[in-house]
């Protein structure tokens, strides 16, 4: 199956596409589902997935400005360089689920409620994201960025490599454990023994 057939998609499940350097801008998918599928440095501008699912896909380097992310859930799968804060602020909604996350862009984006969970998210920015009630618990967050964010009542037990400053962030009511939360006095350069 070719996604450059048409530009609209409903109901369709796609299994082990593959696609590099394409133009796949302007179109829709709506509950589709794509499996094993590889995107590499390909151009999805103006594109709207809604309530679409991608399980065990390589997402790298995509161009996703002015996406429309609406109910999508990312599943086992890698995602490389995507830059959210370029897609549509409106009904954004996703669901990542033990996923491979690099270098990826959230700034200034609201996902309350944010699903993360078991997933590697490293050197990623949540600068200025609202993360109230988001569950990272067992994220690996490796030179992530959280600065300027409302992570009130967030869930990070069991989530592991974080620097997340109380000052630098709304931290109120939520949820670490030990020793992780420790990260919490790095900024200071102090020295527990």
């Amino acid at each position: 199956m070719d996604l450059k057939q048409k530009n609209e998609w409903d109901e369709q499940v796609f299994q082990k596409l593959q696609y590099e350097s394409s133009d796949l801008s302007n179109r829709s998918f709506e509950d589709c589902v794509f499996v094993d599928c590889v995107f590499l440095n390909c151009s999805f501008k103006n594109t709207s997935f809604i309530h679409c699912t991608f399980k065990s896909c390589n997402l790298s380097n995509l161009d996703i400005n002015n996406c429309q992310f609406d109910e999508v859930s990312f599943e086992s799968s890698k995602l490389l360089g995507l830059n959210f804060s370029q897609s549509k602020k409106l009904l954004f909604s996703i669901r990542i689920d033990q996923c491979n996350l690099q270098m990826c862009n959230f700034s200034n984006l609201k996902i309350q409620g944010g699903y993360f969970v078991g997933s590697a998210i490293v050197d990623s920015d949540f600068f200025g994201a609202d993360l109230q009630k988001a569950d990272f618990s067992h994220c690996e967050l490796k030179g992530t960025l959280f600065e300027n964010c409302d992570l009130r009542l967030a869930d990070f037990r069991g989530a592991s490599a974080y620097v997340i400053d109380p000052l630098k962030n709304k931290v109120k009511k939520a949820r670490f454990s030990l020793p992780e939360v420790l990260s919490f006095l790095a900024p200071y350069d102090i020295e527990i023994e």
